[in-house]
């Protein structure tokens, strides 16, 4: 794999006026922002890219006090080219304890400007150094990074939205966009757990995304969450939702999928190794949810 940092770069000769928008808009690290706009059926264009340095609200975010980061995050991209070597072996290791015999000779993770604070498609993974927390604590932006790129993986292994429409938040399946959400960022989540247990980075840090691995450690607290995951569950078997309602029980509130996800595969590993690990990965995202449920029992008692 491989760490291309080259679309931060053209983002700020764009903003510096050195840089058309097309070549900022044909790197590859904006075609996988594009690519993933597409899968949650939305559209991101070129003047949504412009209108947002301009300072306009638009489909590309994540440009908040660009101008005062701007030193923040040129030290991040020197501090990701003198630790290349270091950190591509690192991810690459956390991904081969998940899918050991995936070939990730091609997946790349570019570091730009925007967007999203993170994401992962088929064609590559995407992190944005833009992001607060990246400038507070740098090596977050590796666990990110490992994050990501099994994203890469699970989508090249599952093409897990592909069967559910232009707008799978809006697909009447809302069991299956679950089901799959649920597998790809449980593993997303637990993906980076080693290292982040080796380094000692599992506490309490004012970010959402640390706080999914401050749960980890809260028996209470999961004990609370797996009674939400189980009653939102079982209300998708009798009735539909809201699909603001569904992206919320996803993405946002409880950070489910996240949470409780990686909190299943952190027992699973407990009770039966690694090596139930990697077949998990494999099922399929309906047989996932069931055949592993047990791993919860013990936040049901």
């Amino acid at each position: 794999m491989q760490i291309d940092w080259s679309a931060a770069e053209r983002f700020l000769s764009y903003v510096d006026g050195e840089a058309s928008l097309d070549r900022v808009w044909n790197h590859p690290g904006y075609g996988v922002a594009r690519e993933h706009a597409t899968v949650l059926g939305r559209e991101l264009t070129r003047d949504d890219l412009s209108d947002a340095v301009d300072g306009e609200r638009t489909a590309f975010s994540g440009l908040g006090n660009l101008s005062e980061n701007r030193t923040e995050i040129v030290r991040l991209i020197d501090r990701v080219r003198s630790r290349e070597r270091e950190w591509t072996a690192q991810i690459e290791r956390q991904l081969r304890r998940v899918a050991p015999n995936a070939d990730i000779s091609d997946v790349t993770l570019h570091l730009g400007v925007g967007y999203e604070t993170g994401i992962g498609v088929r064609s590559g993974a995407y992190v944005d150094l833009n992001e607060p927390l990246f400038h507070r604590r740098p090596r977050q932006l590796l666990y990110a990074g490992v994050h990501e790129s099994s994203h890469v993986l699970y989508e090249r292994e599952h093409a897990s939205l592909d069967g559910l429409g232009p707008r799978p938040l809006e697909s009447e399946n809302q069991r299956a966009v679950w089901n799959t959400v649920f597998h790809t960022e449980a593993f997303a989540t637990y993906a980076p757990l080693e290292l982040r247990r080796s380094d000692g980075a599992v506490g309490v840090e004012e970010h959402a995304i640390c706080d999914d691995y401050a749960a980890l450690s809260d028996p209470e607290r999961l004990r609370t969450l797996v009674g939400e995951y189980d009653s939102f569950r079982e209300r998708l078997r009798q009735e539909s939702v809201p699909t603001d309602e569904l992206a919320s029980h996803l993405f946002g509130g409880s950070r489910l999928p996240y949470r409780v996800g990686c909190a299943l595969l952190d027992e699973l590993e407990r009770s039966e190794g690694v090596a139930a690990v990697r077949e998990a990965f494999r099922a399929d995202p309906a047989e996932f949810a069931e055949r592993y449920d047990w791993a919860l029992d013990g936040y049901r008692t």
